[in-house]
């Protein structure tokens, strides 16, 4: 079969380049001007799959190069969402949470009273709220250091921690004054039972730049539905009872 023929009868199958420049090379000079004319229409159209083929794959490079700049893009966001939202739960978490003991504020202590407060409402169940302060604690950063004082705090915050049951909360509420919220307390007694366990926690002797330090502190009370209303008339009845406990130490020391 004449190479022309051949040519003509796969014009419309995909065939390589190569393989058409060869057929169309060893094609004969034509003899008619129609054969020329066919001839000259499959070179045109030849060269006419060609540029379109080189368009197809410098589009399918430019795609796939594309494609790998939005993975590294997908990835590099992925990674700053995942920043972000680390960086977001450590600030959430010092806004509620005091820097050096790590125990929540007084921020997130009000904000569980109200909720406390609340569910105490619903349930006729009693809320206590403990106020703690420790005695003589001035005298500890005067004579070993701001340093051994801050040691002495994180210390107090680790045995107020293990006194507490998982619902309960203990805070940091500024300087050498602790917090400590007990939710569904039965009676005053259990109350009492907390405050001796904490006095017994804290009177155990501890060691502050290798000397032996005693810790004591002056603990007040308050109860929801029996000393007040709201969160602050809790928290200030709370205060005057630990004032209270501590004038009558105070006085007991002195007699």
């Amino acid at each position: 079969m004449d190479n022309r023929i051949r040519l003509q009868q796969h014009k419309y199958t995909v065939v390589s380049p190569i393989v058409a420049q060869r057929w169309l090379s060893q094609t004969p000079a034509c003899e008619t001007d129609s054969e020329c004319c066919q001839l000259n229409q499959s070179r045109a159209e030849l060269a006419a799959l060609e540029r379109a083929l080189a368009i197809s794959q410098q589009q399918l490079a430019d795609a796939r190069r594309q494609i790998e700049s939005l993975n590294a893009t997908r990835k590099t966001l992925e990674q700053q969402l995942l920043e972000s939202n680390e960086n977001y739960r450590q600030a959430l978490h010092c806004a509620h949470h005091d820097e050096l003991t790590g125990l929540p504020n007084r921020v997130l202590l009000l904000d569980r009273l109200q909720q406390a407060m609340a569910q105490a409402d619903r349930q006729q169940r009693p809320v206590a709220l403990l106020f703690i302060d420790l005695d003589e604690f001035k005298n500890i950063n005067d004579e070993l250091g701001h340093a051994a004082g801050d040691q002495l705090l994180k210390e107090v915050a680790e045995r107020l921690s293990a006194c507490l049951r998982c619902g309960d909360t203990a805070c940091r509420y500024g300087g050498d004054e602790f917090l400590v919220l007990l939710g569904e307390v039965d009676a005053d007694r259990s109350v009492a039972a907390v405050i001796e366990k904490i006095q017994s926690q804290l009177a155990e002797t501890c060691s502050i730049k290798g000397k032996p330090v005693a810790i004591s502190a002056s603990i007040g009370a308050a109860i929801y539905h029996h000393d007040g209303q709201s969160s602050l008339d809790l928290l200030n009845r709370a205060d005057s009872a630990m004032y209270r406990a501590k004038k009558l130490k105070l006085s007991q020391t002195i007699n």
